[in-house]
Parts: structure tokens; sequence; C-alpha cells
């Protein structure tokens, strides 16, 4: 997992590269979209940047001579990659701010045993046994007991041998929090294994300074499996997150948890379950979280990642390394970067309900106007600002840990509480796993929902979201109610690039959509507007829409801005930011506290050499009045409620005069009168003519009648299938 600076590729030299330690090397494959991607994960490839040369688009891999041979019979061209090299041939081990794992003055084993011997708040143990007989081992901070009134918090490093800039910033963590740890030590029980592979990490010391995987020998003489595709949850679900080919980097291994270095980090997990945990790796600049298996896959939790990852516009970790391409860490879900499966986040978060997150340290990609992608310069106060920059989340993390649902993130955000994530088509209602009321009923105005799916898992704690989906395709339903609770939210307005959703400009239509026929599409640089909605008298508003969007986290300019403005145009702020892959339609709730009460409400979406589809877009309330007039609507009646055919029958109490019908759109617009004579008290409303009128579409009405001196109402929805 890595990136690399677009900003200094005029310093590259292609062709005869550099010569690596043993076989393997840095090479460039030119690409053309999200197919020739995917084809490099499908053969077994981490693609570690992704990069501009001349307005064409190249991946950096690394390669074997028999994986660059697999390369070019699929015809895929190589270019060998010159990198600015921290070490030449078989590593000396003589680094300042690296160090190998046996060597028995500075190695990790004996730093961490010396440490241990000389301080009473680190205490070491071993979890497991490597491939190769090497303790897998885990540091405890403060206390040496374990216990259950204590938060278990855990960092991890260097699943994956090369990402030496891990190793290194799990032993400094260890040192802080031994120093300078305070009650976070001792309210808190904190673990830090600092080489989760340490065969392979110790072999990029003496043989390959870019091996990936453990070391064990595969049935074809080829070595090693990649630890982190190697875990249970979601093994092998497809061959783009992970690889059966024995030699690819991305091997998943023979069975789930076939590695001894797999083995021992679920047999810690089921003796002390981490609250959260971070698995540091490199050299993106990610902050990511559950889940990274499919596309499109929300967590249950995703307002506790949320909170704790911060956003692109109020970020948890900053990036203060000297001339980087990047000023933050961009959080999101794991297939934000690329689907993987069988990894460690994934499988720690179904399994134990850890709060887990992969942090993607930055490249030392910009010093002095170098590219070292994997190979972080060997300078100590470049290490130490790495640690520096991720230390505010990593004391957050373990902060936080005793009440992930309440307890704020570095920017001080916290979890929102209980809330509709999505209207329509489909909702989506976030819930405390641990609330009283498992089954809880949603109701539109007119009947209940129909449960559809649920994303709950079995815990042992109950500290879960869980996310209730449910059948909203009737284009009528505009307000929800969760019975019993006073979760409510209604759709001020909807619109999806339909032939009547009118008012908007900018961008395409697209038939590619997730409710209705079309959604808007863009691809490249340009904005989407939407008309003026008159929010006055509306509050706590948020942004409802669905997205899907084609990018890369390797290269965070090219983005898409939703930007607000409370003024109708005349001034504009940022309000979300969409960098990376999307490639499934996913639902984006984003919260407009700045939108209450304003009569002059725009949206605008802003593309900047990016592929980004919108649908379903409107704003949206949790402070909804839709069920309040039900109550006061009795004595109106319907044959049915959605209407499903051509004709609906309304009907009110006997009367002695003529009665006044009227149709009236959601937004009160008067759509059809008529008069009914006396004694008659029902009418047959023909929705193909309405009348007389245009035929009428679906959508949400309200009947009114007048007669006799009294009003009865009616909210109505037509909600007709296609023919």
């Amino acid at each position: 997992m890595a990136r690399g600076p677009a900003g200094f590729l005029a310093l590259l030299v292609f062709g005869g590269a550099a010569a690596l330690p043993a076989q393997l090397r840095v090479v460039e494959v030119p690409i053309s979209g999200r197919a020739s991607l995917d084809s490099l994960a499908r053969l077994g490839f981490e693609v570690a940047d992704v990069r501009s040369i001349d307005g064409a688009q190249r991946a950096v891999i690394v390669v074997s001579p028999e994986t660059e041979l697999r390369l070019a019979q699929r015809g895929f061209r190589t270019r060998a990659l010159s990198v600015a090299r921290v070490t030449t041939g078989a590593a000396a081990d003589t680094f300042h701010s690296f160090h190998a794992f046996d060597n028995p003055g500075t190695g990790i084993r004996a730093t961490l045993a010396a440490w241990a011997a000389s301080d009473t708040l680190i205490h070491l143990d071993s979890v497991g046994a490597s491939y190769e007989g090497r303790p897998i081992l885990a540091v405890k901070l403060g206390p040496p007991d374990d216990s259950p009134t204590r938060p278990n918090v855990l960092f991890l490093g260097t699943h994956h041998a090369r990402e030496w800039i891990s190793t290194a910033v799990a032993m400094k963590l260890i040192r802080w929090l031994a120093d300078s740890g305070g009650a976070l030590i001792t309210a808190h029980d904190v673990w830090v294994m600092p080489v989760e592979n340490p065969d392979g990490y110790q072999y990029t010391f003496t043989d390959d300074r870019y091996w990936r995987k453990n070391r064990r020998p595969n049935g074809d003489g080829t070595y090693g499996v990649d630890p982190n595709r190697n875990y249970p949850a979601f093994w092998g679900v497809d061959d783009v997150g992970s690889s059966g080919v024995q030699n690819a980097e991305t091997y998943r291994g023979t069975t789930p948890a076939s590695e001894p270095e797999t083995q021992a980090v679920m047999a810690f997990h089921a003796a002390h379950p981490p609250v959260a945990s971070v698995s540091y790796h490199s050299y993106t600049g990610l902050v990511l979280y559950p889940w990274g298996f499919r596309a499109g896959e929300l967590a249950p939790d995703l307002s506790r990642f949320q909170a704790l990852a911060g956003t692109d516009l109020v970020p948890a970790v900053t990036d203060s390394v000297p001339e980087s391409t990047i000023d933050h860490y961009h959080p999101g879900p794991g297939w934000n970067l690329y689907t993987t499966n069988g990894e460690y986040t994934d499988w720690a978060y179904r399994t134990y309900g850890t709060i887990a997150f992969t942090t993607e340290l930055t490249s030392g990609c910009c010093v002095s106007g170098l590219y070292y992608g994997f190979e972080f310069p060997d300078d100590s106060a470049l290490v130490e600002r790495v640690f520096r920059d991720n230390l505010p989340f990593a004391r957050a993390l373990i902060a936080a840990s005793g009440d992930l649902a309440h307890a704020p993130g570095v920017t001080g955000a916290v979890p929102a509480a209980p809330r509709f994530m999505s209207l329509w088509p489909d909702s989506w209602l976030s819930l405390d796993a641990a609330d009283p009321r498992p089954q809880l009923t949603v109701r539109t105005a007119t009947g209940v929902l129909t449960s559809r799916s649920s994303q709950t898992d079995s815990l042992r704690r109950g500290t879960l979201r869980t996310v209730w989906r449910t059948d909203l395709r009737a284009d009528a339903v505009r307000a929800l109610r969760a019975d019993g609770t006073p979760i409510t939210a209604e759709l001020v307005s909807l619109a999806g690039a339909e032939p009547l959703d009118v008012g908007w400009s900018g961008w395409r239509r697209d038939t590619l959509r997730v409710g209705g026929n079309y959604s808007w599409w863009m691809a490249g640089t340009d904005t989407l507007t939407s008309p003026v909605v008159d929010l006055r008298g509306r509050t706590l508003v948020w942004l409802h829409l669905w997205t899907r969007h084609y990018g890369s986290a390797f290269t965070p300019a090219r983005r898409g801005t939703i930007q607000f403005s409370a003024d109708s145009g005349a001034t504009w702020s940022d309000v979300a930011v969409i960098i990376g892959d999307g490639p499934s339609w996913y639902p984006m709730r984003v919260d407009l506290p700045q939108a209450a009460n304003q009569r002059g409400a725009r949206v605008r979406f802003i593309t900047q050499d990016f592929t980004w589809w919108v649908d379903a877009v409107g704003f949206a309330t949790d402070a909804s009045t839709a069920f309040l007039p039900l109550a006061a609507a009795a004595g109106a009646e319907v044959s049915e409620n959605p209407v499903r055919n051509n004709q609906v029958v309304i009907s009110w109490p006997a009367a002695t005069g003529d009665a006044r019908l009227s149709v009236f759109s959601f937004t009160g617009e008067r759509l059809y009168q008529t008069t009914v004579p006396a004694p008659t008290n029902e009418y047959v409303w023909d929705l193909t003519t309405a009348g007389g009128a245009r035929r009428v579409v679906n959508g949400a009405y309200i009947i009114v009648v007048d007669v006799d001196g009294h009003r009865y109402r009616r909210r109505l929805f037509v909600a007709r299938r296609a023919p």
C-alpha cells in the first residue's frame, strides 16, 4: 500500500534502474482506467502508486522476473523506475532509524528486551512464533495485569516486511507511552506489536529490501503468504482483493488463518479483545476503516469511525513531512483505496467489534526532491515527524476506547446519535446494538415498512451500531419514523436528473442510477448546481444523496467537492470532499447546520479531473412534522394508500352540501380541483387523466375535502409500477 509524489516525476529516470537486492525491482506499468488496475490486482500485484506522465497513467508495482513475465504475457509493458536508494545490496543494518529484528545489539528483539528490563511500565511477551520460529512480540504498557475494567487497545506494525517506517513508528509509540503516557496507560490496557511479520522483516535486512510477505515455502518453489490477506473474514471472496497465485504479492495462503503469524494475532484477540486498534502500513497517507472487502459497503459503526478518523475537511492526521505532496491523511473505508479480503481490520471488526483502522503512513517522497516510496529516509528527524503527526490520533483512540459511543476524536467530533442515513430509495437507520428495541418498526405516513436486511454481527459487547435497510421504492415516500423513538426524518426536496427535476444546471444525464431512470454524471472538470430551495421553518437539515465515483486515493488532487450556499449562490462553502475509488452506489449524509431556516439554500457538486455520479439528491430534516397532521386527517378515506393502480376512491362522511375536492402537490401547489354534488360522498380519481389535467406522476399528494363547514385532509402516495 503506497503512494508517491506526482510533482517530482521529472526527476525519475526510466530504463537502467539501479540494481536492487535479490530479484525484486520497482517498475511502472501503463494503465488505462479501472479495468487495468483490476487486472493488475487479479494478477496478484499490490499497486503501490498511480502517477501521470505526459497525460498517461502509470501504476507503480514491485515485480520479480516470474511476475514480470506474467505481466508481459498479458500485454502489460513495464518500465524500470529508478528510486532514491536508502540501501544498496544486502543491508548492513547500520541505520540510525531502522533496525533488523535479529541484531543482538540494536535489533527489535534486543531493544524491547532491554526496555522491559529497565522500565517497570514496559512488559514484554510473545503471543506466538513465526514460521521460522521468531517470537511475535507484544508489549504491554502500564500495569502488568490485564484488567477487565480497563479497555484493551492494540497497535500493530509491519504486516508487510518492507514497510520499515511502520516498525519505527510502533517502536516510538512504545517509548512515548512509557515516558509520557500517564493516564492513557493507567486507565487503559495498551498493547503494541511492532513486528507482526518478523521473518519477512528480517529478510528485508539480509536479502531483499522489497520483500513483502512472510517466508513460508510454497509448493511451487516460491515463498511467502501475505499476512494481511490471510485472516478468516471474507477470506478469498474474490481474486481482486487477494490472490490465489503462490508467487503473487497478495497471495492469501492455502486456507484462512493458515499462517502462524495470523494465528498469533488471532490468539491475542481471543485473550485480550481490543476495543480499538491501529494497523500501521506505508506509504499512502490514509486512515482506512472497515469495510474493505467490497466497494460500497458501509460499516454499522460508520459514525464512530468518522468521528475518530475525521474528514478531508477536518482530518485527524496531518502530514508535516517537508515538501510532501499531501497535507493530511485521507480518511475513508478500505475500498476507497482498493478492495481487500482476508484483511486484519475487517476481521477484527467483524469478529470482535474492534474499531479498527489501517493507517497508511506517509512516504518520504519529497525530501530534496527525491522519490523514496517504501524506502523512507534514514533520517531520525523525519521519522520523528511522521510519528508526531500520528501521535494525536493514537492518543485520541486510546482515550476514546472507554466510551466509543460518546468520546471525541482528535477533531472534537463525537459519534452521531441514532438517526436515518438515507430515506430513498432505500432507508438506512443507524441504531445501537445495545438498544432494547431490536425489532424496531419503521413506518411511513401510510404504513409499516418491511425490513430488507440488517448489518448486525454477533459481538461480545453491545457497542456496534446496526444499519436497518428497508425497501422504499415508491417515489411518494418522503417521511419516516422509528416507532417508539424520537427518530424521524423527512425529505424536503428530492431530485435525480429525471425529466421533471427542473432548475439544475451542469453535468450530464446517465442511465446508471440508484432510483428513477437517470442520475447526474460527469467525467473531468465541471459543476452541477441545484435550484434554490426554501428551508424556512426547517431545522436539523442535512444533505441526502447517493454517490458513485472512480478515482484514486493515490491522487487526492483529483476529487469531488460538495459546496453549500445559504444566499442563493452568491457565496459558497465546502461541506464535503470525495476522494478515491467508490465504484458501487452508497448513501451519503452531510449535516448542514448552516442551512436551518434559510430561504436561499443551494448545493453544487464540483468535479476536479474526477468521474462522479450523484442521484437521489435532496435536503432532509430530522425535525419532521409530517406525522402530526395524520391524527387530524380522520374522516377522509382512500381505497388504497399508496396507490398502485390507475384509480383511487376518495370518500368522506355523508354531508348535505356539495363538496369541493382539491389535490395539492407535496410542496403545496394546487394541481386539481373539482366539485362533487350532494349527496354523493365519494369521488373516483382517474390518475391517467387526472380529470382532464395532465397524467398524475408518482409522488406525494395532499387531498383536501371542504364540505358543510368541515375540512378533511388525507396524505396520499402514488407509487404505480412502470408498465
